[in-house]
């Protein structure tokens, strides 16, 4: 976040405040930055992944980092296309557009409000094996999976919800796969 803060100066700083840090960079400047939202890069052909996040910038995910993930991950699917945009990767935003274009009630996970569960990218992580496949170990190594399931289950083991696979481009978590 460091880095963020001494790369764009007081505006950014101002605006980090009052709106987080996924909505700064779209405020800032008025669009998509490509240092955090560069273009996508293909993916192995079929049907998981019609393109990938493009390793350029992606991080480890650290403490901060998976805190702001796991805030996004509460209120993606609830407010609108446009706020989801701001959170996701380019590589996610022509899925991102068919849910909300399926969605008839407006948002499309506003009943999935618990974060269950967060696991650090690398062999175990649940959706490993696809995202390897189709994007390979560098996607794999850098991302979370938040797990999301419906608030009144809080004490379900067990509970049917989604994972929404996350990357840290330079201190912004972005969703770039839910499932």
């Amino acid at each position: 976040m460091k880095r963020l803060l001494v790369r764009h100066g007081c505006l950014v700083v101002l605006v980090v405040c009052t709106t987080g840090a996924g909505g700064a960079f779209a405020t800032a400047s008025g669009q998509f930055p490509g240092s955090i939202y560069p273009p996508p890069v293909h993916a192995h052909s079929g049907a998981a992944f019609s393109a990938c996040a493009n390793p350029s910038g992606l991080e480890r995910f650290d403490a901060a980092a998976t805190k702001l993930a796991v805030q996004v991950a509460m209120r993606y699917g609830h407010v609108s296309l446009a706020a989801d945009r701001t959170h996701s990767d380019r590589s996610f935003w022509p899925m991102l557009r068919g849910y909300w274009r399926l969605s008839k009630h407006g948002a499309w996970l506003a009943r999935l409000q618990v974060v269950r569960a967060t696991q650090l990218g690398g062999p175990n992580m649940v959706w490993s094996g696809v995202v390897r496949y189709y994007c390979g170990p560098k996607l794999l190594t850098d991302s979370l999976d938040v797990v999301v399931t419906i608030r009144h289950l809080q004490r379900c083991a067990d509970c049917n919800g989604v994972d929404e696979l996350f990357i840290d481009r330079r201190g912004v978590p972005l969703v770039y796969m839910v499932h």
